[in-house]
């Protein structure tokens, strides 16, 4: 027996340690810092930071010199060749060899006129062996190369202008997407609390709707009121318990979305507790400004559109149909059929230099046209992007200015709350001893949930409106420092 009520109390302590497990609570800040550790959204920033970050990678990596090693290990061949003779006649001579080369090259591109600069050194051993066995070796000890494929077009010297000012985007990109993390988790947060505020409510009218109606029954069966107002508090009761179930069904919409944001297992019982402790501080709207211009990402892309069109308008001017290449080669050379020679001077020179030039004629205005067309187009990007820097600092400026409002928007919607709350009390005991009728009291009853719901959509703005300004500035006022993030 003493057995049996050990394991009982066990069991008791077991079912009781799990629910404790499966509750949860949570304060607006701790739904942040999660929401930046473990929401898609923000492995959806990490990835895209992470693939911004690679691609310049690359792009710096294909500018530093390339040591390269080509080779052929071996490449052996026989045939049987018919060859026509002087008599009229062929001939059918056999040939077999094995050829074996390799070569080291080292590759630069030339940033100043967009060109490629090679030094390469290559050795090659040919064995012959039908129709006369013979040994050779041939060696290039040095090679200098130069390619210069277009002269009035330099992309790459465009490109390290560009790319610096792209990567950049993306390392503010991804602290302006963390920014954004802190706004969607307060709005989620900001849906369950008033979800489970508005069932709460919802619970406390019924409990509260129910005793009225029992006291009422005994008044009505006094004689003390009339049937109207006894049916009207049966009517407020039944529509305090639809309302229960609408707020207990919202109640669960809410708090499921948050939990999946969060990755909270989805039967987590969470406790939501009102963030009341509002950063009290004032923001410059110069200040404002100026941070977001040194901050945002935005301002980077508006130089980039701009390098970006005037790189359109180069680009259409050296690929109007003039053009000027330039190929140039000069090496030392050896062919011994001892390996220990063909390194030794007295070496052969091997000299090329090849320009190349087109002019067009006549191309009917194609060229003119091109060139107009891109101008026009960075005309237009120009327009585009001063009336985005007009958006951008309205922007940051309607933005600090609401915030600025919403302190004593929220004091007030506070106050208004606490007032609410007492006068329904002060209702309810007049109405309970008879000097007010039913009518005044479901008035203060819905002025007192109208006050608790501005309350905590004035929190909700509050907050919502501090993270969107530290969105739009990537700067925290509070602390008075930059926001950074790592990843």
């Amino acid at each position: 027996m003493n057995k049996i009520i050990l394991l009982f109390l066990f069991g008791l302590a077991c079912l009781s340690s799990v629910a404790q497990e499966q509750t949860e609570s949570l304060s607006l800040k701790e739904t942040i810092q999660r929401a930046k550790e473990k929401s898609p959204s923000y492995y959806r920033a990490v990835n895209q930071a992470e693939n911004e970050y690679w691609n310049f990678r690359q792009f710096r990596a294909s500018n530093m010199p390339q040591l390269r090693l080509n080779g052929t290990l071996p490449e052996y061949s026989k045939s049987i060749a018919r060859v026509l003779q002087d008599d009229g006649t062929y001939a059918f001579p056999q040939s077999e060899q094995l050829l074996l080369d390799a070569s080291l090259s080292l590759n630069q591109r030339v940033l100043l006129t967009g060109g490629n600069f090679s030094v390469s050194s290559s050795l090659q051993r040919t064995d012959i062996y039908n129709p006369v066995r013979r040994l050779d070796y041939f060696s290039v000890p040095v090679s200098l190369n130069y390619s210069q494929p277009m002269m009035l077009y330099n992309e790459l010297k465009w490109n390290n202008r560009i790319q610096p000012i792209v990567y950049k985007e993306s390392q503010r990109a991804f602290h302006e997407d963390m920014e954004s993390i802190s706004a969607e988790a307060t709005e989620l947060y900001f849906n369950a609390l008033e979800a489970s505020i508005n069932w709460q409510i919802a619970m406390f009218n019924v409990s509260n709707n129910d005793t009225l109606y029992q006291i009422s029954k005994g008044r009505y069966n006094l004689g003390k009121i009339a049937e109207n107002d006894l049916l009207q508090i049966e009517l407020n009761l039944l529509n305090a318990r639809n309302s229960l179930r609408s707020a207990n069904l919202n109640y669960e919409i809410a708090t499921q979305d948050l939990k999946r944001y969060l990755g909270i297992p989805t039967d987590t019982d969470l406790k939501l507790s009102i963030p009341t402790d509002v950063p009290t501080v004032e923001i410059p709207v110069d200040r404002a400004l100026e941070e977001a211009r040194n901050n945002r990402q935005a301002v980077l892309e508006f130089r980039r559109r701009r390098l970006e069109a005037e790189q359109a308008v180069a680009a259409a001017r050296g690929q109007s149909g003039y053009n000027f290449n330039l190929q140039a080669n000069f090496g030392l050379n050896k062919q011994d059929n001892d390996f220990e020679q063909v390194y030794l001077s007295p070496f052969s020179q091997q000299n090329r230099v090849s320009v190349g030039i087109s002019i067009p004629i006549v191309d009917w205005g194609n060229a003119k046209a091109q060139v107009r067309r891109a101008k026009a187009n960075r005309d237009l990007v120009e327009v585009n992007v001063q009336q985005d820097e007009v958006n951008f600092e309205q922007e940051v400026y309607l933005q600090v200015m609401r915030f600025n409002m919403q302190l004593a928007q929220l004091e007030i919607a506070a106050k208004a709350d606490t007032v609410a709350q007492k006068r329904y009390e002060v209702t309810k005991q007049r109405y309970l001893t008879g000097k007010i009728s039913i009518t005044d009291l479901n008035l203060a009853q819905s002025e007192k949930d109208s006050a608790r719901k501005s309350y905590l959509g004035a929190l909700r703005s509050y907050w919502a409106s501090y993270y969107t300004v530290r969105r739009l500035t990537l700067y925290d006022f509070v602390n008075q420092r930059p926001i950074i993030y790592d990843y």
